[in-house]
């Protein structure tokens, strides 16, 4: 099996040239591609990404500034794709150097296509070199470890699996039509787990640990994860998981597990002052979170309508564009 990487990245330069770094040690040759995603950076990651021609078989793709459309940017890298397996990672994370072969070695122990999740675990600052596999587990572990053990294992049979599809570790084998992020989604959270579900779901591809394909995610000083926002003591952000849990639940309106496991989570936000969703320890109106989200997304539909018709009335396409 061969592999293609897909790092979707938006003004992360720097940290992306960590991750490239250590994919070009990458042992074996399950890496066929690695095809790096830009969601309009404004920084010099297109130099970055052409500064590893000839040591890494590299592509780029950009799309432009519209806000955080990563699920998008990774839908320019599914497209552009050559493989037999693709991984998604995330553009600051680093990697041991047998993280391919170990994603590509859990796949070809699957009697059917099934969907390969990764661990993730967290430093605040990078290490001086390729973290190994050790130093990466010696890491904090993300929530899955904890419910899912060091191995994994229990995911196989989870009443919900697809809960545990996170866009920073996971792989999933080429060519199943439900292979796409739903373009919907705008801002932080929700479309890998979608993703998760309708490959669970519709695509009947069971969802299985690689116990060894771990990331360590290097902490920013202002991390876009709202729940890590609160534990870091800044300010947490919660408008675009909150208005993405609804349009997932929305998006599949007769799946009455999703219902209940999204408004059981909801129904702890509620508008602060200044408008923004935030959790308040006490057990809101559910059904009014859910109606306020929902004329929110129409309204932000809207205005990315328009900005997408001004930018190309004003904008000529990028090669990189144009070849998406």
């Amino acid at each position: 099996m061969k592999a293609t990487l897909v790092i979707p990245t938006y003004r992360r330069s720097q940290r992306l040239r960590q991750l490239l770094e250590c994919l070009v040690t990458q042992r074996g040759d399950a890496l066929a591609q690695v095809i790096v995603c830009d969601d309009g950076s404004p920084d010099d990651t297109a130099a970055v990404v052409a500064s590893f021609e000839g040591r890494l078989p590299i592509t780029y793709r950009f799309q432009p500034d519209l806000g955080f459309r990563a699920g998008q940017a990774r839908n320019l890298g599914i497209r552009a794709a050559a493989g037999d397996v693709l991984i998604f990672v995330d553009d600051d994370v680093l990697v041991a150097d047998d993280f391919v072969l170990e994603h590509v070695r859990a796949h070809a122990a699957q009697p059917q296509p099934s969907i390969v999740i990764g661990y993730r675990h967290r430093a605040f600052a990078p290490p001086h070199a390729q973290p190994t596999l050790e130093e990466i587990a010696a890491g904090e572990p993300d929530d899955r470890v904890a419910v899912l053990g060091s191995d994994g294992t229990p995911v196989r049979d989870h009443p919900r699996p697809w809960i545990y599809v996170y866009s920073c570790n996971f792989s999933v084998r080429a060519g199943t039509p439900e292979l796409w992020f739903d373009e919907g989604f705008h801002g932080w959270g929700m479309e890998d787990i979608e993703l998760g579900y309708r490959l669970w779901k519709h695509a009947q591809m069971p969802i299985v640990a690689a116990p060894r394909a771990r990331v360590l995610h290097v902490e920013d000083p202002a991390p876009r994860d709202p729940f890590r926002c609160e534990e870091r003591a800044l300010p947490p952000g919660y408008d675009t998981y909150v208005r993405n849990a609804v349009f997932f639940m929305d998006r599949h309106a007769t799946d009455a597990d999703i219902a209940d496991w999204v408004r059981s989570d909801l129904r702890w936000y509620v508008k602060d002052e200044a408008g923004r969703w935030v959790k308040n320890g006490v057990a809101n109106d559910v059904d009014a979170v859910i109606a306020r989200c929902r004329a929110e997304i129409q309204h932000l539909r809207a205005e990315l309508e328009r900005l997408t018709a001004e930018h190309l009335r004003t904008e000529p396409l990028t090669a990189a564009e144009s070849n998406a």
